[in-house]
C-alpha cells in the first residue's frame, strides 16, 4: 500500500501515524516557562530509545494545518527557554486527568 501523505490533511497524517503503533504509550510531559509558569502535557510521539545511556524521547510537533501558520506548543517553547522537562508515564489511575491537559488553555 502506498499513501502519499500530501493528499492528507495534518490531522488526518497524525492519526495514522498514532495508530501504527499500538497499544502506544504517552508521555506526560512537565515543563516551566522562563517566567515560572508551570505547563503539564500529554505526547503520543513518546519512545524508549537505547538502555545504555537509559534514553528515551518524545516528539513535539507544530500545532496547525500544513500550508497554515503553525506554532510551537507550549512545552516545546519551554524546553527551548530553559533546556528541563520531566517525563511522566501515565498509568489507568491518570488517564482522566492526563485527557485533561491536552486542550488547549
Amino acid at each position: 500500500m502506498e499513501i502519499d501523505p500530501q493528499s492528507f490533511g495534518q490531522t488526518a497524517v497524525y492519526k495514522l501515524l498514532i495508530g501504527c503503533v499500538v497499544p502506544r504509550p504517552i508521555a506526560w510531559v512537565s515543563s516551566v516557562d522562563a517566567d515560572g509558569v508551570r505547563n503539564l502535557a500529554p505526547f503520543s510521539y513518546f519512545m524508549a530509545i537505547t538502555d545504555d545511556p537509559p534514553t528515551i524521547a518524545f516528539s513535539s510537533s507544530l500545532r496547525g494545518e500544513r500550508g497554515a501558520e503553525r506554532t510551537k506548543k507550549d512545552t516545546l517553547r519551554n524546553v527551548e527557554a530553559t533546556r528541563e522537562f520531566v517525563v511522566n508515564v501515565v498509568d489507568d489511575a491518570l488517564a482522566e486527568p492526563m485527557n485533561l491537559t491536552s486542550g488547549d488553555y
